[in-house]
Formats: C-alpha cells, sequence, structure tokens
C-alpha cells in the first residue's frame, strides 16, 4: 500500500510540476508540485483501498492542516521581523499548533 501511494504521488508531482513549468509567475510552480499531488494521490488510494468515510477523514485532516500552516505563515511573517529568526519561528510553530490542534479537537474530538 505504501509503495502504491509513493508511486502514485511521485507520478502527481511530476504531472503537477509540468503544469508548474506553464504557469505564470514562476513562483507559482512549487504551489502545483508538492501539496496538492500527494493530497491528490493519497486520497485517491484511500477511496479506492479503503472507505469514503477514510478518505472523508483523510481530507478534512488535509484542511485543518492547511488551516494552521496559513496561521503559521501569517504570524511568521508578523513576528520574525519583530522577534528575530529563532523567536519569531517559535511563535510562528505555536500558532500553528494551536490552529491545527484546535481544530483536530474541535471535529474529531469535541463532535462525539
Amino acid at each position: 500500500m505504501l509503495a502504491l501511494r509513493a508511486l502514485a504521488g511521485g507520478t502527481l508531482v511530476v504531472v503537477f510540476s509540468l503544469i508548474g513549468q506553464a504557469a505564470r509567475p514562476k513562483a507559482f510552480s512549487g504551489l502545483f508540485s508538492a501539496a496538492p499531488s500527494v493530497a491528490t494521490a493519497s486520497l485517491a488510494i484511500t477511496l479506492i483501498f479503503e472507505s469514503l468515510t477514510k478518505a472523508r477523514q483523510d481530507a478534512i485532516g488535509m484542511v485543518i492542516g492547511g488551516l494552521g500552516m496559513s496561521a503559521c505563515c501569517v504570524v511568521a511573517s508578523a513576528a520574525i521581523p519583530r522577534l528575530r529568526a529563532v523567536w519569531g519561528s517559535v511563535a510562528a510553530w505555536v500558532a500553528w499548533a494551536v490552529m491545527a490542534l484546535g481544530l483536530y479537537w474541535a471535529v474529531f474530538v469535541g463532535a462525539r
């Protein structure tokens, strides 16, 4: 199963990377080459070999992780210039943890 996920993810990385090469501006090429392709491949494998419920949970987890990463980026862009690299990065990591773990709890634990 893991090898199949790796093969599917790698294949989609190449496909999305080709899309990124055609995109303008070139700053968007990294956006298309990693996360979307691996997430798409992982969800496809989960749908084929497991269940719709498991794929739904995985997709929700990916959205929660993305929101946590967005919080991390927002805090990092404000905190690093003010607090310098180490403490700004710590603040950004804490923002990610609070957002991602809080949403995880709200969606998966608190909803029961």
